[in-house]
């Protein structure tokens, strides 16, 4: 059954039988009144159709039309069955005016028709339009950004130069149309924005006053690009040596480009960052003088770090030592009500033997050298401890005693 009713004939024979009916039903009376073997006469009929859109047909590639009549009225006359099945089944028909032949100017052109039955006369009204034909323009614009919300970012970024790809789009229009074009816009929400946006967005145009123009732009839509910077902060960096040099070499100096880096992020991160830190210098891949390129660490909650990468360069020369004698040993950390005494060295003083190139060696005295021990974790009674020393900067620092031996004592209320 379902073959059948999607069969084309099937079509074919329900459009038959309804223009029987809607025969029948226009010439019922016709057929009743008329004496036998007589054919019933054709009645007339009318119909009229309102506001049909006219179209225009000329050379879309050069001109534009810029004037004519959008709609006019449409009379048919002709046998009733043939309006009739026109109203019922509606077909496709058309009402023109034919410009390709013409050239840019006004023209009074006659409006024509076609689609509609042989049958039945047809009358417009207007008969005759005004059309205003005009050469076609093409200008190239620069597109705008319009930013909206930009002073509702995070708190701290701030906003960069929009980068629009393409930079320029096409008009093309009447020359009258083309005229009135002041600008190409695009806008693009940066509300809560804390990273660089990219965005598409449709362009629009606007003439002197700022009234919005409906005409097409090639491309309709570009890509916006927004760079948002977050808050940044400039801190030092400071490497860590680690590894031992190979026998016989000392660092001479050591430069660090930039001794400076950027760091990016939201301000409570930046504001707990002084210092970066966690960048190593493996002494021991070092054996001549060079530069090698370290990884800046990124700390914890930081976006971006700039220079991601910093250049230390080694200088080494021939190791050789120096030995300062009877250098104090100082204590630090000493609790309140406590009081520390030396064993071990008996003077509280230890020689030092410094290790390093001669240019740095030559410059050091006696003052530059500190020694110390930290007792601040330690209860009373006798203890060894490391005897640490400080000094200038690439030497290598041997103590006479390694360690120290301190008695620690608690103080009475009396002797305090």
């Amino acid at each position: 059954m379902d073959k059948f009713i999607n069969s084309p004939w099937f079509v074919k024979i329900i459009s038959f039988f309804i223009a029987l009916m809607l025969f029948m039903m226009v010439n019922y009376d016709n057929l009743h009144n008329q004496p036998p073997g007589v054919l019933p006469p054709v009645s007339p009929g009318t119909y009229t159709l309102e506001e049909v859109d006219v179209t225009a047909t000329y050379d879309e590639e050069r001109f534009a039309v810029t004037e004519m009549t959008e709609s006019v009225q449409v009379n048919l006359k002709g046998p009733q069955s043939s309006i009739t099945l026109f109203q019922f089944t509606r077909p496709s028909y058309e009402v023109y005016v034919d410009l390709t032949d013409r050239e840019a100017g006004v023209h009074h052109v006659s409006i024509e028709h076609r689609g509609f039955p042989n049958d039945v006369t047809v009358s417009i009204v207007p008969q005759f339009v005004r059309v205003v034909l005009q050469e076609k323009k093409t200008v190239s614009l620069p597109v705008e950004v319009e930013l909206v919300n930009s002073n509702e970012i995070e708190e701290g970024y701030s906003i960069g130069t929009p980068i629009v790809t393409p930079v320029n789009v096409e008009v093309t229009a009447a020359e009258e149309f083309i005229d009135q074009v002041a600008i190409a816009k695009v806008y693009v929400d940066v509300k809560g924005a804390d990273r660089t946006l990219e965005k598409s967005a449709p362009v629009k145009l606007y003439d002197h006053f700022g009234n919005e123009l409906h005409l097409d732009t090639d491309p309709s839509v570009v890509d916006v690009r927004i760079p948002v910077t977050s808050p940044f902060k400039e801190v030092p960096v400071k490497v860590t040596k680690e590894g031992e040099l190979p026998e016989g070499l000392s660092i001479n100096s050591l430069t660090v480009e930039p001794k400076v880096v950027t760091i990016f992020g939201p301000q409570d991160v930046l504001n707990n960052i002084s210092l970066i830190e966690g960048i190593v210098l493996d002494l021991s891949q070092i054996t001549q003088s060079q530069t090698v390129q370290l990884n800046v660490t990124k700390p914890r909650g930081v976006e971006k770090v700039d220079p991601e990468v910093i250049n230390v360069t080694v200088e080494l020369s021939v190791e050789e030592t120096l030995t300062i004698e009877d250098i104090p040993v100082e204590i630090t950390g000493l609790p309140e009500g406590y009081a520390a005494e030396f064993l071990i060295p008996e003077d509280q003083a230890t020689d030092i033997i410094l290790r390093g190139s001669r240019a740095l060696l030559d410059k050091v005295s006696r003052g530059d050298i500190q020694a110390f021990v930290d007792i601040n974790q330690l209860s009373p009674g006798e203890h060894e401890v490391d005897i640490q020393v400080v000094g200038p900067q690439n030497l290598l620092f041997v103590t006479e005693f390694e360690k120290a031996l301190i008695i620690v004592e608690e103080i009475e209320e009396e002797d305090q």
